[in-house]
């Protein structure tokens, strides 16, 4: 093995590190990861820069755009709730949600699909009495099923177009190509939950019940020095029986109170710990005597009556992954503060300034009432929603935007254009009449991920050149015994273990070099390997990390890494026999 090609393992194998730690977001890593090959003279600067003109960089910035442009003008809100209509129950109301879903993000990014659908679907389980536990799960993986059906229902199909662009089969694809397998994966996906699925997801109904796990937060009160609670009993003070928490632990001079009885006289200082929803935190700030035990709250320049409380779930590409809350400097960065973390529908039992922060951690903000409008773009959040109140679209934009969409479709099938020329109009489109304005244009194009995605080219390239890929082939190859078949199921199986690892677009950037060196060590077509590896990448079911749908449901249906695993390895194996079976019949060797 050649210098080049041990320092290029090397790299791959401390990238892999640092996101098994969870100290590096992946755009980081991947960037990091560019620099090292070239700073080493794996890669010149023309190799290690070249990914980020490849034209899928641009049309997945475009769909950025159009997904918003679709988001702001209210189209989708606009037709998802033609769709909901009413159901009596969770059998029924699968197929109501999955259906639109998977149409939707067959068109546009399944990111802003789910952010949409998450509230809505909240709000319509509790008018009809459903358990949004067993609704959110179905929800993100009908958007990455859904996804599969296009070449741009996700990043990772547009991303394995625009690598696929330096190869001789460059234009044996067409928009709808991958619907023939797509389509079944739907249909195969719904059934599965109306049958079998929603039996093994949890059931958390309404929000009394679903209180222990899906929004739980630790909020930490102080008793203020010489006020009015000092000397009263937990009972009299009237902290015994509150509407949304109960008093946890009481920390006193050094000495941890766990099991607090209705008698405990509260002293000077002392920091009461409650348990329980986020509206717990209006609720005790009206108790004189309490206050805010973190000092940040104290810092914050906003009036009291311009505040609101806020939930936001933490993205896997957050400068804030791997930073305590207080390094994260959040009030600087965000001007807000943050009350409450939450994990894995837990709530997590240490200072809130300690707290190590994760992808998919649920944060409790205290912030101006602004905080949403001006971060919802911010790529530092997967999703953020205020607590006090619910915003209306308006949808007088959406049949306009829906029909740019429309005939953006019809260009790109009938071949009139390209997909990257067709993608830029659509957007100049949409901009020039008003279905989004030029500021929430520029705030939505996920800046991060084109980076990683630019990044992860380079990588993929050091594969290629070094010969790791050929090497892994050949490995494969002897596994496998020469057959093409089998080739294929353990590039599937491969391809979905990297993604559950290290994301989908990561995974497809470090498997299209492997598809490679398989085809041509086989004599056979490039097809059916590319678009196992644009299946697979897509195949996040079994965790909540693979996927960022995955992990925006997280909180909000209170799940636990067990529900992703129970209910996803079925689907999974439904879709890896589907794929591994369908793929050689429309794509032979």
């Amino acid at each position: 093995m050649s210098l080049d090609a041990l320092l290029t393992l090397a790299i791959l194998l401390g990238f892999l590190g640092a996101l098994a730690s969870g100290r590096l977001a992946v755009d980081l890593a991947l960037a990091l990861c560019m620099v090292a090959l070239l700073v080493f003279g794996v890669l010149t600067p023309n190799e290690a820069f070249q990914g980020f003109s490849n034209p899928a960089l641009f049309i997945i910035a475009c769909f950025y755009v159009v997904s918003s442009a679709l988001k702001e003008s209210g189209a989708l809100h606009w037709w998802i709730m033609r769709w909901l209509g009413n159901s009596g129950s969770v059998r029924g109301a699968i197929p109501r949600i999955m259906g639109p879903v998977a149409v939707t993000s067959s068109i546009i990014s399944n990111t802003p699909v789910v952010a949409i659908f998450i509230p809505l679907i909240q709000d319509w389980a509790r008018r009809h009495k459903l358990s949004v536990s067993k609704l959110l799960i179905p929800l993100s993986y009908a958007s990455i099923l859904g996804g599969t059906c296009t070449l741009i229902g996700t990043s990772t199909n547009i991303l394995v177009v625009g690598m696929l662009q330096s190869t001789s089969e460059a234009n044996s694809l067409s928009l709808f190509s991958p619907a023939v397998i797509g389509i079944p994966l739907v249909v195969l996906g719904i059934a599965y939950f109306m049958l079998i699925g929603y039996r093994l997801l949890p059931d958390h109904r309404g929000l009394e019940d679903a209180m222990p796990d899906a929004r739980e937060y630790a909020v930490s009160m102080q008793v203020e020095e010489g006020g009015p609670l000092v000397g009263m009993s937990i009972a009299d003070a009237g902290l015994r029986h509150l509407q949304y928490s109960f008093l946890s632990e009481i920390q006193s001079r050094g000495h941890v109170i766990p099991a607090v009885s209705p008698e405990e006289i509260l002293s000077d200082n002392d920091i009461l710990v409650f348990v329980g929803q986020p509206e717990s935190v209006g609720e005790l700030r009206q108790f004189r005597g309490l206050v805010p035990s973190e000092g940040e709250i104290l810092k914050l320049d906003v009036p009291y009556g311009s505040r609101a409380l806020i939930e936001a779930v933490i993205s896997p590409v957050s400068n804030m992954v791997g930073k305590t809350v207080k390094a994260s400097s959040f009030r600087t960065m965000f001007g807000g503060v943050i009350l409450s973390v939450s994990r894995n529908g837990e709530r997590i039992d240490q200072k809130v300034g300690s707290i190590v922060l994760r992808a998919g951690d649920t944060l409790l903000l205290e912030a101006a009432r602004g905080f949403v409008r001006r971060h919802r773009y911010n790529r530092d959040f997967l999703l953020l929603s205020r607590i006090d109140d619910v915003s209306i679209p308006d949808v007088s934009k959406a049949p306009l935007a829906l029909g740019l969409l429309g005939l953006f479709v019809v260009v790109v099938v009938a071949n009139l254009m390209s997909l990257v020329a067709a993608s830029l109009l659509l957007v100049a489109a949409l901009a020039a009449s008003g279905c989004i304005s030029k500021e929430f244009a520029q705030r939505s194009i996920d800046f991060r991920l084109l980076l990683a995605i630019g990044s992860s080219l380079a990588l993929g390239f050091a594969l290629q050149k070094t010969g790791l890929a050929d090497a892994a082939a050949q490995g494969i190859m002897l596994l496998a015994d020469g057959s093409p078949f089998l080739n294929l199921l353990l590039l599937y199986l491969v391809t979905v273990i990297a993604t559950e690892l290290i994301t989908n677009n990561a995974a497809a950037v470090l498997m299209f070099p492997l598809a490679q060196a398989l085809s041509i060590e086989l004599d056979a077509s490039l097809l059916p390997f590319v678009m196992t590896i644009m299946f697979a990448a897509s195949a996040s079911f079994l965790t909540p990390f693979g996927y960022q749908t995955n992990l925006m449901v997280q909180g909000p249906g209170g799940y636990h890494f067990g529900d992703y695993f129970r209910v996803g390895i079925w689907l999974s194996l439904i879709v890896a026999v589907t794929v591994v079976t369908m793929v050689p019949l429309f794509w032979p060797f």
